[in-house]
């Protein structure tokens, strides 16, 4: 039987497109609320990408996501919409 692959991303969406960064199975972690989670910072720096990179696409969303070969399921999802950034 085959064993169903499991991978988790975070899904980044704009006004005007979708982008999906990889996240590596050392990379997660088990929160105190017995959840997994990521650093989205982690994930960011691998990919070169810092928070103003989310910015500066006019990112709506962040979501961490789970999917399978069926389905992908939300565990988490950041909106954009009344944040802001300064930088000093």
């Amino acid at each position: 039987m085959n064993k169903v692959e499991k991978r988790f991303i975070y899904l980044i969406e704009t006004p005007t497109e979708s982008k999906e960064l990889f996240i590596r199975e050392n990379e997660l972690i088990e929160n105190a609320d017995g959840e997994l989670d990521c650093p989205l910072d982690t994930i960011l720096s691998r990919y070169h990408m810092a928070w103003d990179d989310l910015f500066q696409m006019n990112a709506a969303t962040v979501s961490l996501v789970e999917e399978d070969i069926a389905e992908r399921r939300m565990i988490r999802s950041i909106s954009f919409e009344n944040l802001r950034y300064y930088k000093d």
